[in-house]
Order: C-alpha cells, then structure tokens, then sequence
C-alpha cells in the first residue's frame, strides 16, 4: 500500500474537505500570473520607448520563460508529485513546491515593485522632461494601464506568498 504523504495543505485539515485543494489554488495561482504577466506586455510594457510611428517590442526569450513557463512550474511539481503521477517522492515534491512558491511570489512582487516604481518615477520626474523636451518612457496610451496591471501582479504575489506560508 503507498502511503501519500501530506504536503502543503496542512490548513486542509483546520478548515475540512470545502478547503479547495493545494493543485487547485496552484493552477490558479499560475494562470493568474501568466493573464497578469500578459497583460502587462500587452497593455504597457511593449510600448516603453516607442512612439505612434514605430512598431511595439517584441518579446524576448527570457522574458517569455518568465511570463509563460516559470509561473506554471509549481503547477507541475505538484502534478509529477505523489498525490498525481508519483513521479517524484514527497520529499522532492515538497522541496520543489516550496522552492518554486518563494520564487514566484518574489518574481511577482519584484515586477509589480518595479512596475510601481516606473509609475512613481514617471509622474514625478513629468516637469522635468517637459522643460528639456524629452518624452515619457510611456506613451499615455500604455500609461494609463500600469496601474491596473501593477495590481494584478501585486495580488499573484499575494497569492503565492499565501501558497508559501500556509
């Protein structure tokens, strides 16, 4: 008989079987942050340094490995581990669920810090450029959408640090 061994849903137990289950809030985890990572490129981040005449950026290697595959490796972990395909043991399964939610959730809050602190620096420094005649790094257009992503990724991070602790 295989013992399945417990791993991070020790507040399943507190709360009984209506606790969704540690997958489940994984995968949300992880489309939450590929949709928020999505919509940061989409809405501002592809437009930085552009104007109307010329094209947006493109996507670079790294940052589609961080945008679309890093956020769904903890969703793998857990689905290679004992309590899915037995692939890995819980031991490895624990480790790499754990190490994978610090690492989101320290992505995540980075980026959305980041994030905030373009907007901070985009707002105070506005005067500045205009006596000089510079342009904002953001178009207007791209602009107006940083703080609604900002918060999108603020809120996955939140989410994973949840993953983390509890």
């Amino acid at each position: 008989m295989k013992k399945i061994a417990p791993t991070h849903s020790s507040t399943h137990h507190l709360l009984g079987e209506h606790m969704p289950s540690l997958l489940m809030l994984t995968i949300v985890a992880s489309v939450s942050t590929a949709v928020a990572d999505w919509a940061g490129w989409h809405f501002v981040w592809r437009h930085e340094n552009t104007n109307e005449n010329s094209e947006p950026n493109k996507h670079t290697a790294t940052s589609i490995f961080l945008s679309y595959y890093l956020p769904f490796m903890p969703t793998l972990a857990l689905i290679l581990g004992p309590n899915k395909l037995g692939v890995y043991n819980a031991g490895f399964s624990f480790v790499a669920t754990t190490v994978l939610f610090a690492v989101m959730a320290i992505v995540t809050g980075g980026v959305a810090a980041s994030a905030w602190s373009v907007r901070r620096r985009q707002i105070e420094e506005k005067e500045s450029r205009e006596l000089i005649g510079q342009k904002d790094t953001l178009p207007d257009y791209a602009f107006q959408h940083l703080p609604w992503t900002t918060a999108m990724l603020a809120i996955c991070s939140f989410f994973w640090f949840y993953l983390l602790l509890f």
